[in-house]
């Protein structure tokens, strides 16, 4: 379960690169090379397509959201969480008209850090490290769905730091 929980973390946090990586805005999902033009203005792409010379980015995309090769990456955080002076487990944040739908979010074990002895020092603090991720909001208009990027702010993982000590004057 804690494995699946990490898997869900670090697509989540992919998901930025997917959708940097990925994104197509031609109509027919390919990328074309652009031909030079004599007259400036518009140049032809092929398939028909016109690239407008506009600085503007594009408000609508198509993107892959598929995710490979990131297993290697899910058993490293799984062997860290445990192993670390500020452990963490995870809970699911579940909803269905977002993706990724599930997004698994860090919580410290401890409010202090384990010692050498494997002990709790509560002369240190365990720390919540949080990290904010793009995801895919599903929003119905008319009959066809669409996605719009939201921001969501998720914890990653702990760390143990030196507690804040605020005196009075």
């Amino acid at each position: 379960m804690a494995f699946a929980g990490c898997a869900v973390v670090f697509r989540s946090l992919i998901l930025v690169l997917v959708l940097a990586l990925t994104v197509r805005s031609s109509p027919h999902g390919r990328v074309g090379h652009p031909r030079h033009s004599k007259h400036g203005g518009s140049v032809r792409l092929g398939e028909d397509c016109l690239n407008q010379k506009s600085p503007k980015f594009p408000t609508t995309v198509k993107v892959d959201i598929r995710i490979s090769n990131s297993d290697h990456a899910f058993r490293m955080v799984h062997d860290v969480r445990n192993r670390s002076l500020a452990p963490w487990d995870y809970r699911f944040d579940e909803d269905p008209n977002r993706f990724p739908q599930v997004i698994a979010d860090a919580k410290c074990r401890l409010s202090g850090c384990v010692n050498s002895l494997g002990q709790e020092d509560h002369s240190l603090n365990s720390v919540p490290i949080r990290q904010e991720i793009l995801v895919l909001r599903r929003e119905q208009r008319g009959c066809l769905p669409t996605y719009r990027l939201e921001k969501k702010v998720i914890t990653v993982g702990c760390t143990c730091a030196v507690p804040v000590i605020h005196h009075q004057s």
